[in-house]
């Protein structure tokens, strides 16, 4: 595992205290919750050496509320298990594969990092980035390079409805 003889550490934040859909990570799309997806689609990836689902009891009560960002809660991860880089995946996009994983990474490699997006924007899929950049930045940070990813692999679920995609 591992890219060029780097780490690579991989958050699965499955915060559970959504306003518009309560307990959406946990809940089934397809005959498996979002987090399933999630956590399948990072163990199958080629260079992910370290998967960590973050559930509210594994962090500060401070990273639980709708204020803390997902930054926050990989850099909280990050200094408790250090790598080299850093990905993000959050479990409301189930569709997003290991090949879209891996193809982000070795995009990142030409940079500091790289998101995923859909037709230019931002899809929440995969976010990865060097420790480093990370502790000074916030993926909405215009430096980082772009990984566009198929329609069919962006869903973003935020809505109950959502889950009938």
């Amino acid at each position: 595992m591992a890219i060029n003889g780097k780490t690579v550490l991989a958050v699965v934040p499955a915060r559970s205290g959504s306003k518009r859909c309560p307990g959406k990570n946990f809940k089934l799309y397809r005959g498996k919750s979002l987090v399933g997806w999630a956590l399948e689609a990072a163990k199958a990836s080629r260079y992910i050496d370290t998967v960590k689902l973050s559930l509210d009891a594994d962090r500060p009560p401070e990273l639980c509320t709708d204020d803390a960002t997902c930054e926050d809660v990989l850099r909280y991860h990050a200094a408790q298990t250090p790598h080299d880089w850093l990905v993000l995946l959050q479990p409301t996009s189930p569709n997003r594969t290991a090949a879209d994983i891996d193809a982000c990474i070795e995009r990142a490699q030409l940079g500091n990092g790289c998101i995923s997006t859909f037709h230019g924007k931002t899809n929440g899929a995969v976010y990865v980035a060097t420790a480093d950049w990370l502790a000074e930045h916030e993926f909405s940070h215009m430096g980082l390079l772009k990984y566009e990813m198929e329609e069919s692999h962006s869903l973003d679920i935020n809505e109950p409805e959502d889950f009938e995609k």
